[in-house]
């Protein structure tokens, strides 16, 4: 734990566990994950017995509650339920993982039985600093966002447009306009301020952007990035493209437009061959996922092994210094912290160096011993 007046918070991306031995996926991170004062992740899948399979979406995403136990074993004290996932199963399932996690101390938010509740953040006071979550989702099913009286996530909606770049040549590559929806960004803008009162740091998770795609950041994430940071929010947490994503800075903030995969057990041995995997491949090609007999748990590209922990501490109530630990996950599906002596450090560094300039962003960068620090 940090020192007195200190606050260090790790937070990752996405997490699903459902395995035999849950524990075991997060092994070679539990020390990194254990030692901050607030952990944080998504919980990308629902964990319960019950519920069927909900209208109008592709696949089902959804895991025996024995698994929860894992999360608490890795120590995160916080998580966001606000995804494309959270009602796959129905609404008996949601209410079960929401329940799960908090029976095993684990705070939530983005998520809840109404619109009220899924706007309220987390909060966790550590060592005289009150740190606030709130979560966001603009990846929804129909139905997925919640409602005055209705259960799900706090909603991001996004309107598409296409605009023809070449006027003289109809039928071109199009330019993607993406826009958030005022409504729903003023909302989002109002729950910061109104955390800001009663806290010393908002962090914003969103689950946000293009999956599949390396480096592109889609028009509207840097627009609610700003727009939050401008409200009041310290740092957000991007979170679903199943790659890692570039990294921005904004009035001295740090926007991570996608932290990457940091437990994801997915086997898709039964699926080889479906339809659905078909047509992911076509549209995505080595990108896409497809059952790996090298990674049986984690059907993702090569380029998706590479992730992080995104780490920042709080001094004086403030952030002061933000950083992200490189991690590399392994056949086993297991997220390690990787030492800066291991090779894998800097292929990770290099990467998110290279894909945040590709991006347009010019964001600095500096190795530690155990960690590469951000230049605010």
């Amino acid at each position: 734990m940090s020192a007195p007046g200190v606050v260090e918070v790790v937070a990752g991306g996405d997490v699903i566990v459902n395995r035999s031995e849950p524990e075991t996926v997060f092994e070679r991170c539990r020390d990194t994950l254990r030692s901050a004062d607030i952990a944080f992740a998504n919980s990308e899948t629902t964990y319960s017995i019950r519920g069927t399979k909900a209208a109008n979406i592709v696949g089902m995403m959804r895991a025996d509650p024995r698994n929860l136990s894992a999360l608490s074993y890795a120590g995160f004290d916080v998580m966001s339920f606000a995804n494309n996932h959270h009602l796959d199963a129905g609404p008996e399932a949601f209410f079960d993982t929401l329940d799960g996690l908090r029976n095993h101390g684990i705070l939530t938010c983005g998520a809840g039985a109404d619109i009220a509740e899924a706007r309220r953040p987390a909060i966790i006071d550590r060592n005289g600093a009150k740190v606030a979550f709130l979560g966001y989702s603009s990846i929804l099913w129909p139905g997925y966002a919640a409602g005055p009286s209705s259960p799900g996530c706090a909603p991001l909606h996004v309107s598409t447009r296409y605009e023809q770049v070449e006027l003289e040549q109809p039928g071109s590559a199009p330019r993607i306009r993406t826009e958030p929806s005022p409504e729903d960004l003023d909302a989002l803008c109002a729950d910061v301020r109104a955390a800001r009162e009663v806290s010393d740091v908002v962090a914003v998770s969103v689950h946000w952007g293009i999956h599949f795609s390396p480096v592109v950041v889609a028009e509207y994430e840097s627009v609610v990035a700003k727009a939050a940071i401008d409200a009041g929010a310290d740092i957000i947490l991007g979170h679903h493209q199943h790659i890692l994503k570039p990294i921005q800075v904004y009035r001295g903030k740090v926007i991570f437009h996608g932290l990457g995969h940091l437990a994801m057990d997915v086997d898709l041995s039964e699926h080889d061959g479906s339809p659905l995997l078909a047509q992911m491949q076509h549209q995505y090609g080595n990108t896409g996922v497809r059952y790996r007999p090298d990674y049986p748990t984690y059907p993702y590209p090569p380029e998706a092994r590479q992730t992080v922990l995104a780490r920042f501490r709080i001094r004086d109530r403030r952030i002061d210094e933000v950083c992200f630990v490189p991690c590399y996950i392994n056949p086993a599906g297991q997220p390690e912290v990787l030492a800066a002596s291991d090779p894998r450090f800097a292929q990770v560094m290099s990467y998110i160096k290279s894909i945040s300039g590709e991006a347009g962003f010019d964001t600095a960068f500096q190795p530690g011993l155990t960690e590469v620090h951000i230049q605010t």
